[in-house]
């Protein structure tokens, strides 16, 4: 029985994507796209801080401010829609010198 009960909660896992799945893409010398898509989002701020840590991996001497915020439809889904609460923003990022 708790095999059963594993293996089905394996499997809910496996149907959301990556949580949360980040995406990057240079548009420019030292600038940056950024886009944050999460299943389970408890509100904007959350949303805000991942696009703000991926800034930082992005951006080794440091990154400014993120520019030109703005919310997507989210990618996010799964087999059993247990992705109630799902969201997405990008933005835009220049790395400091």
């Amino acid at each position: 029985m708790r095999a059963a009960a594993g293996a089905l909660c394996v499997l809910l896992l496996a149907g959301c994507r990556s949580d949360p799945a980040l995406h990057s893409a240079r548009i420019g010398p030292a600038q940056y796209r950024l886009q944050v898509d999460r299943c389970h989002v408890i509100d904007r701020a959350q949303l805000e801080d991942d696009l703000r840590a991926l800034a930082s991996r992005k951006c080794p001497a440091g990154a400014g401010t993120l520019e030109n915020i703005r919310s997507l439809p989210s990618q996010q889904g799964s087999l059993f829609g247990e992705c109630l609460r799902r969201g997405a923003l990008q933005a835009e990022v220049r790395c400091l010198p």
